[in-house]
């Protein structure tokens, strides 16, 4: 499959901001000089911007375009990782993976988990509902609460499995943080999924990380259309 031109100029302007050429405070070219530059429309050039703006890496302004931002702290995403979720279809892919794993890893942490676990689960849950009340940003929060689910499912193949793909979404989870809608939705489908848990209840454990999933997929589709309009 060919690679899309605008993933070709995402990456590239990522690779000259990665090697210092554009520093946190810099304006990169306007959209007229990437155009002559990289031989493409404007729309690919807009895509291009659109994706180093989901992923957090510039602020776009009307009439300024685009200034680099520092980098988000504590993002664990490597410059391959980067580049990968410059591809929308890519985050689509990866969250279908989510769906397919987390909520078997749920049921699974319904049957297999200890009083450890479960602490641990109760503890993530915590965090999450701290951060929502005080208007962080969850998603360390919700990065612990779902490796605490994955690891009260007693199989640590499904552990190793999910922790990079929770990796390669790091951006997408971190802009999804900053949706109340969402935000609010994920921190009760969390109680869901951890209550059920606590009941031993593998149905209902399957079904609430479905269902937290399947919003957290709605949740990137509503960034979508942002950047869209």
């Amino acid at each position: 499959m060919t690679e899309p031109l605008s993933k070709t100029v995402s990456d590239s302007l990522l690779a000259r901001i990665a090697r210092g050429e554009y520093r946190a405070g810099d304006r990169l070219p306007t959209e007229v000089e990437l155009m002559a530059e990289y031989g493409v429309g404007r729309n690919t050039v807009r895509e291009a911007m659109q994706g180093l703006r989901t992923l957090g890496l510039v602020e776009i302004r009307p009439r300024l375009g685009a200034t680099v931002l520092d980098s988000p702290a504590g993002t664990p995403l490597t410059r391959s990782a980067i580049s990968v979720l410059l591809n929308e279809h890519t985050i689509d892919e990866l969250y279908e993976v989510r769906l397919i794993l987390e909520p078997a890893a749920a049921a699974k942490a319904a049957i297999e988990r200890t009083d450890a676990d479960l602490a641990a689960i109760r503890r993530a849950l915590t965090h999450f509902r701290v951060a929502f009340e005080t208007g962080d940003n969850v998603y360390e929060a919700d990065i612990e609460f779902h490796q605490a689910v994955a690891q009260a499912s007693g199989n640590g193949v499904m552990a190793r499995i999910l922790a990079p793909v929770s990796d390669l979404l790091a951006a997408a989870r971190q802009a999804t943080g900053t949706l109340p809608v969402a935000v609010e939705r994920a921190l009760h489908e969390h109680e869901a999924i951890a209550a059920a848990i606590e009941a031993r209840s593998s149905r209902r454990a399957k079904a609430a990380m479905a269902t937290h999933i399947e919003s957290a997929i709605w949740a990137i589709g509503q960034l979508k259309d942002e950047n869209a309009s």
